[in-house]
């Protein structure tokens, strides 16, 4: 990734083009928005959305109870407020009393509740359903032993109060609210329709934009007049163009598509020649996941902290060719309480890359060890370009260290399984974001997460997230998540490697268009300057 961005540099303009910036939008005849896609949606039911060109295209369709700002602060979407019992399990929300579908008709809490508790359903098979189990009841009900869907806690009061009742406090849960998961369906179409999400003709949407058009070449959207805000969304039309990598490289050089993901590609032979070469930005755009490798910490010499600092130590990151240097665990885009959370908390002030100090860590831990050296190491990966990497990681530690590591190739699910059962020495992992919240990463090393195949739980790590999950105030919330992080690399649970991003080219008159802390496009308040 880092090698594309110094190809282009000097030919192509660099900057933040994309979001930040404040300007006077282009005449409405001009904003007409092309996006690179990769494939066409097959169901434009957002509890069904979970690929990011899914989400991207679902993200302008339907909003939920809040929509996320730039900075990742939820602000009211359907909801005009709410207000959090004092215990901080109850959530009343009021509707914007104005809010419309894409029928006229009125946007309901009924029809939060049906779609919400439609998901739950044991007989639905929903990918992001687990984001639902925040409620009180709902993961029961999912897994068939609570019968009674009355029980779960979402319940619509009157047609504009929508009750949430949470299993726990949640003091991130209106940032959860943004996932596609928790928007609202038309509940009498859908009900009439089981198969509503799949049609190509009328579809009752409540976002900003309504469909236009949907084949197997992607998704066109028209702005919709009856938003509640539609003052502030400029483009008149949006379309998904699903093609190839290259194939969009092209469309772009040839003035079709106004954005694309660039990662990967060789793109200088292309832009360079065309005609929107002066009128094209690149963005390295952070896109909310971190890729690491899990240590065995319950098997020896790796039980040894020493040890497993030198290993961390001795990386020279930007030898890997991918992302962005990680020092954390949480992820580059996520939101913290101004800014994001790695501009909040800087990961430089864990640990630092330092061949010398490195060596003299595992001589220490060797002699604590007993040992005279270290045992060979098999870094245990999937198929792909993770061999690349390991090869880069284990000539660091040869170099550095004189330690040897082999590569141990694995099918996906033997890897998976060999991670729970811990048969392994060190292991490829990565780690996306679920919504926009630190919690999102922290919650993964806890001793109730399912996803824990570390071998590692802390009573204090918990203390500190049960603490951060009843703090309303963000700025002390964020600090608890950084005490949190700092604990796990004070004793080096994982070895962070490097922060995923998307190298994303662009038209430099494009503004406010970016990608959300999962990778999707966001763009519903974006527009092309004059």
């Amino acid at each position: 990734m880092i090698g594309i961005k110094l190809l282009l540099a000097g030919v192509l303009g660099f900057g933040t083009a994309g979001a930040g910036v404040s300007s006077e939008p282009a005449p409405a005849w001009k904003q007409q928005l092309a996006i690179g896609s990769y494939s066409s949606p097959a169901s434009l039911d957002p509890s069904d959305a979970a690929d990011s060109n899914t989400i991207s295209v679902v993200g302008g369709l339907f909003e939920g109870l809040v929509r996320l700002d730039e900075t990742g602060k939820a602000v009211p979407g359907m909801a005009a407020g709410w207000t959090v019992s004092a215990d901080g399990r109850t959530y009343t929300f009021t509707l914007r009393a104005g809010a419309r579908w894409s029928n006229k008709q009125p946007v309901k809490a009924s029809d939060f509740e049906y779609a919400w508790k439609n998901s739950l359903a044991p007989a639905s098979i929903k990918p992001t359903v687990y984001k639902l189990y925040v409620l009180e009841n709902a993961e029961s009900y999912n897994t068939g032993s609570l019968k009674d869907d009355a029980k779960i806690g979402v319940k619509a009061v009157d047609e504009h109060t929508l009750r949430v009742t949470l299993k726990e406090p949640l003091a991130y849960f209106p940032r959860m609210l943004a996932e596609p998961i928790f928007d609202p369906v038309y509940a009498p179409g859908a009900k009439a329709d089981p198969g509503w999400a799949q049609r190509r003709g009328d579809l009752a949407t409540n976002g900003p934009f309504k469909l236009m058009a949907w084949d197997e070449s992607g998704v066109k959207l028209a702005k919709n007049a009856d938003y509640y805000d539609a003052a502030s969304v400029h483009f008149a039309t949006v379309r998904f163009d699903a093609s190839t990598g290259e194939s969009q490289a092209t469309r772009y050089g040839e003035g079709k598509l106004d954005w694309f993901d660039a990662t990967g590609m060789d793109l200088a032979s292309i832009l360079v020649k065309s005609a929107v070469a002066m009128d094209t930005a690149m963005e390295a755009m952070p896109s909310g996941s971190t890729y690491y490798y899990q240590i065995n910490l319950n098997k020896r010499p790796f039980t040894n902290l020493n040890i497993r600092k030198a290993l961390a130590m001795a990386i020279d990151r930007r030898s890997i060719g991918y992302g962005t240097p990680a020092f954390g665990f949480v992820a580059d885009g996520i939101a913290g309480a101004k800014q994001s959370f790695r501009a909040e908390v800087p990961d430089g002030a864990y640990f630092a890359e330092d061949a010398a100090l490195a060596r003299q860590l595992l001589a220490k831990g060797l002699a604590e060890e007993g040992l005279k050296k270290l045992p060979p190491i098999a870094i245990s990966l999937n198929a792909g370009a993770h061999e690349s990497v390991a090869k880069t990681v284990a000539a660091a530690w040869k170099r550095n260290l004189g330690v040897s590591a082999s590569v141990k190739v694995l099918e996906w699910g033997e890897l998976l399984k060999n991670r729970r059962e811990q048969h392994f020495d060190i292991a490829r992992a990565g780690w996306g974001a679920d919504y926009n919240d630190p919690a999102s990463f922290l919650t993964y090393f806890s001793s109730w997460s399912a996803d824990n195949d570390s071998g590692w739980s802390s009573p204090a790590y918990d203390a500190i997230l049960r603490q951060a999950n009843r703090t309303t105030d963000i700025v002390a919330r964020n600090k608890l998540y950084a005490r949190a992080e700092k604990q796990l690399m004070d004793n080096m649970v994982l070895l962070p490697l490097y922060y995923y991003v998307s190298n994303i080219v662009h038209r430099a008159t494009l503004k406010q268009v970016y990608l959300d802390s999962g990778g999707s496009v966001a763009y519903t308040r974006g527009y092309f300057e004059k």
